[in-house]
């Protein structure tokens, strides 16, 4: 930028955008290896953080315009590395004919002539471009036309799997988060920060209600040692209480630590979101063994943390739950029941996918009411679970669906046996 003869500011900015998305990768993604895809999809994701904001790293939305500027500088640097070093482009772009463009595009286009037949000494050469022979280049991902292409479908586990795999817990606190991943479309990372206090019962449903809440800012009550109420955060909370921090503000290498990647709140004022269980008898089975978990692990744990998942191993009993062990619990339990971590969607975050496109191509959900249920701050992070052709979808979760309906009622009794916390691997 500084040889084409670009102004400080501007380099600066560009800079700033280019190290954003560093911190992005770095920090929140956690530096996965990405394929030409993964790339892609990666920066519309840095996209949607700038524009709506990321909790984890403290990132708060921007404009329109601050967003998109962002986005074309990481592009920019993207294609000199590309020229340059042979690198991946990261942000692409297309050649379409202006007849391809939406009006608003194409006014901008018109405008943009408009101002070159004023100003370039060289506009008599225009007719030969391809811009003036009707061909124009554009970024693949142009959020601003409102329908940017979907680079890739949310690979989502395998629904004909599912109920197996829950039933296959190694015990009855790895079922009680299998339950929130795949019916209540809770994030693995997002299970780390729930307070016992956080799991009540629905005294009309006989569902489980599940709080998620803010990690630090996340309004509570509690009674402190001098036995009077206090009203606060919960960064407040864990510091008085217990002399901890939110598990979020850890070091990057922290064992405990785990990120949160923000959400849509149902009470923005409290910041705390709901769990919406697809299958209302999941989250009665989540209540049943709330209770037999509450009696047989968490009441047995000293009272120096609030966490409601934790570690059930002798030598760490009570600690909270680490979560590079539950993704292990996770994994051996895929492998339990024939399925290979390198399958498509056959992870943590492959459960949350399952439950949006239950929603989505099961339930025939719309946009909106799914994003509500996922807390996605954005539609376009909702949007890839209609990426996919309905029908195929469809008919594979019908299978699926038919079959949970046959074992449903032999799942729910036996569950609990199946389930025994003597069993199976600890974490």
């Amino acid at each position: 930028m500084l040889l084409l003869g670009s102004k400080g500011p501007t380099v600066s900015k560009a800079a700033k955008a280019i190290g954003l998305l560093y911190d992005y990768y770095v920090l929140d993604q956690r530096c996965p290896t990405l394929d030409e895809r993964g790339l892609h999809l990666l920066i519309r994701q840095f996209y949607e953080a700038r524009r709506y904001g990321c909790e984890s790293l403290g990132w708060r939305p921007v404009s329109l315009k601050t967003a998109l500027d962002d986005l074309e500088y990481v592009g920019q640097f993207s294609t000199f590395c590309q020229d340059n070093y042979g690198h991946m482009e990261a942000h692409p772009s297309e050649r379409v004919l202006v007849s391809a463009m939406s009006n608003r595009e194409f006014n901008n286009w018109l405008a943009q002539g408009h101002g070159r037949k004023r100003f370039d000494l060289l506009y008599h050469t225009y007719g030969a471009s391809q811009e003036g022979q009707g061909f124009v280049t554009r970024r693949v991902f142009r959020p601003e036309a409102g329908q940017s292409k979907r680079i890739r479908s949310a690979k989502y586990f395998p629904p004909e799997h599912v109920l197996d795999f829950i039933s296959r817990a190694a015990n009855t606190r790895d079922a009680l988060c299998w339950l929130l991943i795949f019916y209540g479309g809770v994030r693995i990372s997002e299970l780390m920060h729930l307070y016992v206090r956080d799991i009540s019962l629905d005294q009309r449903s006989g569902m489980a209600r599940v709080v998620l809440a803010h990690p630090r800012e996340g309004k509570i009550q509690w009674t402190t040692r001098r036995g009077t109420l206090r009203n606060g955060i919960r960064a407040d909370f864990l510091d008085e209480r217990y002399q901890r921090v939110p598990r979020q503000d850890f070091a990057t290498y922290h064992p405990e630590r785990a990120g949160w990647k923000g959400m849509k709140y149902d009470d923005e004022q409290r910041r705390e979101g709901w769990i919406y269980w697809s299958d209302p008898r999941m989250g009665q089975l989540f209540w049943k063994l709330h209770k037999e978990y509450m009696r047989s692990v968490r009441l047995r744990v000293s009272d120096n943390h609030p966490y409601y998942f934790v570690s059930i191993k002798d030598d760490a009993f009570g600690e909270p739950l680490k979560l590079k062990n539950l993704r292990d619990q996770f994994y051996g339990n895929a492998r339990r029941i024939g399925l290979s971590p390198s399958q498509d969607g056959v992870n943590p975050h492959g459960g949350r996918h399952f439950y949006g496109y239950f929603g989505a191509t099961w339930l025939r959900l719309s946009k909106e009411k799914l994003q509500v249920l996922m807390h996605h701050a954005s539609v376009l992070s909702t949007e890839v679970y209609y990426a996919l052709d309905p029908k195929v979808v469809r008919d594979e979760l019908a299978l699926a669906h038919q079959r949970m309906l046959e074992a449903v009622p032999t799942f729910l009794n036996g569950l609990t046996l199946a389930s025994a916390d003597g069993d199976g691997s600890h974490a």
